[in-house]
């Protein structure tokens, strides 16, 4: 996994052939994750991913599940999107907070 400040510095990678894949949710502001490892991006943002291999993106935004996708191109340019789901809030009942103060 690498990180490119621009697209010509992405394009001159002559070692290992990389994919720029543009990540997306509709709840913007999502923690990217790439192969287990946090990244310092947040959705939507556009990153580096070798291109070929299987690399796992997670989504991860308070307040909702965390979301894992498995991401492989052998283009040069690719996109994922997807919606994140929001956790249910619960409420709790008093007779647990009388049960507990007795």
């Amino acid at each position: 996994m690498a990180w490119f400040k621009t697209l010509r510095e992405f394009l001159r990678i002559d070692k290992t052939p990389m994919c720029l894949c543009m990540v997306v949710s509709e709840q913007e502001g999502a923690e990217i994750w790439i192969d287990d490892k946090k990244t310092p991006f947040v959705t939507p943002k556009a990153v580096a991913l070798p291109k070929g291999p299987e690399s796992k993106i997670t989504l991860k935004l308070i307040g909702h599940e965390d979301h894992t996708a498995y991401v492989r191109s052998t283009h040069t340019l690719t996109y994922y999107h997807c919606k994140l789901q929001r956790i249910p809030l619960r409420l709790i009942s008093n007779e647990i907070y009388h049960s507990a103060s007795v």
